[in-house]
This record gives C-alpha cells, sequence and structure tokens, in this order.
C-alpha cells in the first residue's frame, strides 16, 4: 500500500486545481484578528501616500503590480486614500512560467479596481525603461516591498534609483509591514486574493520553482489525512519563502527592491 504522506503529495495538486482563482474570507473566521495593529500600520502607510501626493501628480506615479498579497493590499489602500479621477497607472514584468489562477486573479483584480495595467517583458530594469519611455511624465513608483524581504532591509520610504537605473523614485508605502500584517489586512476587510494562498502557497514566484510551503503541512483529523493550511496559518514568518526553490531568488528579488 502507497504510503499516506506519499499517496497525498500526489492527490493534492490535483485536487488544489480545481479551486478558484481568488479568495474572499467569511466574516465569522475573523474572530483572531488583531484590528489595532492594522490601523496602527495602516497611518503609518497613510501618511507616506499623504506625503506622495503632495510631491507628484497623479499621472506622474505608478504602481509596481504583480498579484501577489503585499501589493494587492498596496493597490486597495492607494484607491481608498487616492480619491483623485485620475485611474490609477500600473505595469507588471510577465512571468516565464505564471499560475494560472494568478493570471485570472491579476484580471479579476483589474477589473474590479478599473486599473490600468501596462505588461513587459524581460527584466524590471528593462521594464521600467520601457514604462517610462512610453509614459515619460512618470516621475514615481509604488512598490509593496516589505523590510524583511531579501535585500530591504536598508530601504527608507522613498528612496532615488540609482546604480544606472532610470532616474524615478521608489515609494514604499509598506517597508515596516510584517507578513502578518499584510494578512490582517487582507482578512479584516475580507478582501479578495489570489487562491494559491489558501492551498499552502505563502510566496509566489515562477510555477516550476514555487511549491506549497511544507511548514503548513498538517493532519487534519475531521478529514482524515493530510492538508495544506492557508498561507495565514504561517506561524513563523521566517519561513515565508520556505516553499520557494528559486536558486536566484534572492540575488533578483534584491535587484528587484534596490531598484526600482
Amino acid at each position: 500500500m502507497m504510503p499516506l504522506l506519499q499517496l497525498c503529495c500526489r492527490v493534492w495538486p490535483r485536487a488544489v486545481a480545481l479551486q478558484r482563482c481568488c479568495h474572499s474570507l467569511p466574516t465569522q473566521n475573523l474572530k483572531s484578528i488583531d484590528e489595532a495593529l492594522v490601523k496602527g500600520k495602516l497611518l503609518q502607510t497613510e501618511a507616506i501616500l499623504k506625503q506622495a501626493t503632495t510631491l507628484y501628480k497623479p499621472d506622474e506615479v505608478m504602481l509596481c503590480f504583480n498579484g501577489g498579497k503585499d501589493c494587492t493590499v498596496l493597490l486597495d489602500v492607494l484607491i481608498r486614500q487616492c480619491k483623485d479621477a485620475t485611474p490609477l497607472r500600473a505595469m507588471c514584468v510577465n512571468s516565464h512560467e505564471p499560475f494560472e489562477e494568478m493570471e485570472q486573479f491579476i484580471a479579476t483584480t483589474l477589473q474590479r479596481y478599473s486599473v490600468k495595467l501596462q505588461r513587459y517583458n524581460g527584466h524590471l530594469k528593462l521594464a521600467v525603461e520601457q514604462a517610462l519611455a512610453e509614459q515619460p511624465q512618470v516621475r514615481a513608483m509604488f512598490l509593496g516591498c516589505r523590510r524583511t524581504d531579501p535585500g530591504c532591509a536598508e530601504l527608507t520610504s522613498m528612496m532615488p534609483c540609482d546604480n544606472g537605473w532610470p532616474a524615478l523614485m521608489r515609494i514604499f508605502p509598506l517597508l515596516d509591514w510584517s507578513y502578518h500584517d499584510v494578512w490582517n489586512y487582507l482578512r479584516s476587510r475580507q478582501l479578495p486574493y489570489c487562491s494559491l494562498y489558501d492551498q499552502g502557497y505563502t510566496s509566489l514566484g515562477e510555477r516550476s520553482s514555487t511549491r506549497m510551503n511544507p511548514s503548513l503541512l498538517a493532519f487534519d483529523e475531521q478529514l482524515g489525512k493530510l492538508i495544506y493550511r492557508p498561507a495565514y496559518e504561517l506561524k513563523d514568518d521566517k519561513l515565508e519563502r520556505a516553499n520557494r526553490e528559486d536558486t536566484q531568488l534572492v540575488n533578483r528579488t534584491r535587484q528587484h527592491h534596490q531598484n526600482p
């Protein structure tokens, strides 16, 4: 007889493929969320956004958006705070091996928030250069990086690009948010997010190098089998990227976060 763990590992990917592309949490499951912590971090973020709006006009800023949990929070905060009628501009670097669930989530999110998204192939630096060539009035970009991300420990909330990158101000409104802050915000406001996060994925990259996080594998007594718990149940946020097998992750992420 096939061992239980081996059987679950074979069957589970087929099961998760049947899930919807996005998820929003029922109200009755929100009891454990600390709303006070969410509000505290949100005040910091709103102060950064207020400063940005005094420095840049609506058509001079752009959001870097890839559908992940962090930039989903940032997008929602931006839309809630910026009441300008000008549609928010966003850019995205296409994944070489995208998850279908993520592509579907991006599409529904753009529709939900009425965001104009321009997609580019290749490396981020080239994508930024192309975006600025098409929209030369853009002077700043919002990014959903957090200080605990690789290469982000020394960042400040607003930093100009350097090292040969285009002249652009990088704005990091979520810099001091934690992994759990992000999930508290998403869940307390019942915002849709990519359904992969409910299937044991805590960090999303290329399909071939991203796995369900082994830290979330647990035996469900009611179901009588091993399952992957949702991303928001990860206790140790240092294990957020334990499901990423990309050996170039740290170098690519450092380049992504430091410039732009």
